[in-house]
């Protein structure tokens, strides 16, 4: 029987430093690397940085066969408005709702989700991607929906006898809802990005309605406060922009709200040194209130890289808008199509190791960030 070559490598922690948000975790580690070869047709259990006390590996047979790959890409869906109407009911192109397709109807939507679902996506908290923190199961592909400015996502039609909101059916948490008790194995979750209207269903209803929320899976994020194009802004305006929505945020959902900005426009597009003011959008203070941003998110045209790999920039972490072009020019379709002809991050199960086929990274250079995890390498 011919074996095939499976390689360890033991990121044995000198200091670790460890910060856990609810699933989704970082870590700082200063590292030994220790390299096992086994030749194996067999399953293998061996030792894991210390978050855990063992994992299990499969076979190089196994990990090819499942096309193993946690190098490949992610796709971050960015949508906006999801409006209660069939494709039929617009004049443009599929479910879009507008020209530019930034807006969806709820049949496109629901539609969107299930095709995600049939392809082999799950979905996965956006602050546990950027923690590198990537729990999706053995074969199965990490999937993140985002939502910018807050409208038509949220449509509040009351609330139960029990305290518990009731949506419209048709808005973004109403088919979210539905899906979720279709789909238990689907995770479903969501990142909702606001500006100071936040839903517009009256401050003491989207008040509710966002504490409801971060107790029932999804999470919120920072889109400024009057959705301002912060390439333009002097650093006070940035400050104020952005230190004004956490600071909201934290009156709301104190601690319970991600550290993460969806750049409106997409602006500024790098944060670069020459352009001291972007640093605003990354710490500051705000009327007593300090603030730090972990991540920012662009507008949107394609996947995001895995957040393992050299290319991979946390202030500019790159998305697909939902919407659809007939399958061109970067729309849902010409996205997963690619991401399915060999592009796309397969999953080995574990969210403390990264398993990949050591062609990937046959430069070294591929790999660069680890966040303390088992690599493992398999031909």
């Amino acid at each position: 029987m011919k074996t095939q070559k499976l390689t360890i490598f033991s990121l044995v922690a000198s200091m670790t430093f460890m910060l856990l948000a609810g699933c989704g975790r970082t870590e700082e580690t200063t590292e030994t690397t220790v390299q096992t070869t086994i030749e194996t047709t067999t399953a293998a259990t061996t030792e894991t940085t210390p978050e855990t006390s063992a994992f299990v590996t499969y076979t190089a047979d196994e990990y090819k066969n499942a096309g193993i790959n946690e190098l490949n890409s992610v796709p971050i869906l960015m949508y906006h408005r999801i409006y209660g109407m069939t494709n039929a009911e617009t004049q443009y192109t599929g479910g879009n709702v507008d020209k530019d397709g930034y807006n969806r109807t709820s049949e496109a939507f629901e539609a969107d989700l299930r095709s995600y679902y049939q392809m082999g996506y799950r979905m996965m908290r956006l602050t546990d991607f950027v923690d590198g923190y990537i729990d999706v199961p053995f074969g199965y592909s990490p999937l993140i929906l985002t939502f910018d400015d807050g409208i038509r996502d949220v449509v509040l039609s009351g609330w139960n006898d029990d305290g518990t909101p009731e949506f419209d059916p048709t808005c973004a948490i109403g088919i979210l809802e539905k899906i979720k008790a279709e789909y238990p194995d689907y995770n479903v979750t969501a990142t909702f990005f606001l500006n100071d209207q936040l839903f517009e269903n009256g401050e003491e209803n989207d008040r509710k309605v966002l504490k409801w929320m971060v107790d029932n899976g999804y999470d919120i994020g920072n889109h400024t406060r009057d959705h301002a194009k912060l390439g333009d802004c002097e650093p006070d305006e940035i400050e104020k922009q952005v230190g004004y929505m956490y600071k909201k945020l934290n009156d709301i959902i104190p601690g319970q709200y991600v550290n993460i900005v969806a750049l409106p426009y997409g602006s500024p597009e790098s944060i670069s040194d020459d352009k001291p003011q972007y640093s605003k959008i990354f710490s500051g203070t705000y009327e007593g209130f300090s603030y730090t941003t972990k991540a920012t998110l662009l507008c949107a045209w394609t996947r995001s890289y895995s957040p393992f790999v050299r290319d991979y920039n946390h202030t500019a972490i790159r998305r697909i808008r939902g919407y659809d072009n007939n399958g061109e020019y970067w729309d849902i379709e010409d996205n997963f199509n690619q991401l399915n002809n060999g592009k796309r991050y397969i999953s080995d199960g574990d969210p403390n190791t990264i398993a990949f086929p050591d062609s990937e990274n046959s430069s070294g250079t591929w790999l660069k960030n680890t966040f303390g995890h088992q690599v493992i390498t398999y031909s």
